[in-house]
């Protein structure tokens, strides 16, 4: 006796983009049951990249070395040296560019200067892996599948 062999997530993810965009989308009549299934279209597209790897994890660490590249100077800070407890290196990133608004000077230029490149290229990179789902609205919105 053989074992049923589950089908590949990417592939089911792929057949159902496909079926979705070729054989539902062009038979839709309605405006707004048309938009959710091309938005379904995009989204569907988006988790495909999800399956990537873990883009959380590591992004998660690459901020964490960017924080410990900071450590020992904001460790010399009494009332910073709190922030770097923070359970996620997002919150401690978040501590000290709020610290950084108020509190001029070099210590905050050089918290802006190793965080702010690691967080923006962050951003774009997810916004680029988002882009079929953006596509998918902005087609809807338009009122078409494809372009």
């Amino acid at each position: 006796m053989t074992l049923p062999v589950t089908p590949d997530i990417r592939t089911v993810l792929k057949a159902s983009v496909a079926n979705l965009r070729d054989v539902v989308v062009p038979g839709v009549d309605g405006e707004w049951e048309r938009f959710c299934a091309v938005l379904t279209v995009g989204a569907l597209e988006y988790a495909l990249g999800l399956l990537d790897g873990d883009r959380n994890a590591a992004r998660r660490f690459e901020l964490a070395q960017a924080l410990a590249s900071l450590g020992p100077v904001v460790a010399e800070v009494p009332e910073l040296r709190d922030f770097l407890g923070a359970p996620s290196p997002y919150e401690v990133a978040t501590l000290l560019l709020v610290w950084r608004q108020r509190n001029p000077g070099a210590l905050a230029d050089r918290i802006k200067a190793t965080l702010h490149p690691v967080l923006f290229a962050q951003m774009d990179a997810e916004l680029a892996a988002s882009a079929p789902l953006m596509h998918g609205f902005g087609a809807a919105m338009r009122g078409r599948s494809e372009d």
